[in-house]
């Protein structure tokens, strides 16, 4: 899963963010409809990375999506990996 969240990373980086999104869908939608601990914050990485597109395209509703995200956020707990992503997103936050 590291790999993925590096290669997410640069994508955001790349402003690439559907293509950073479809990195994290790949990892999330085996959980999608389980009730692993990883699923919402999976999920919530995912918001952050659309609400990025939606704000590119210039969308009005990219400040909901990002919401969504900064809820899933707060069921980050201690580890390393999440923490590390969500510090980087919100520096990029629209």
């Amino acid at each position: 899963m590291k790999e993925a969240f590096e290669e997410f990373k640069s994508l955001i980086t790349q402003k690439k963010y559907y293509e950073a999104h479809e990195i994290l869908e790949e990892i999330w939608h085996p959980l999608r409809k389980s009730l692993h601990s990883d699923r919402d914050i999976i999920r919530g990485f995912i918001n952050a990375a659309v609400s990025l597109e939606l704000k590119k395209r210039g969308r009005n509703n990219y400040l909901k999506v990002w919401q969504t995200y900064e809820k899933h956020k707060l069921k980050i707990n201690n580890n390393s990996l999440y923490v590390e992503l969500a510090i980087f997103l919100d520096k990029n936050k629209p």
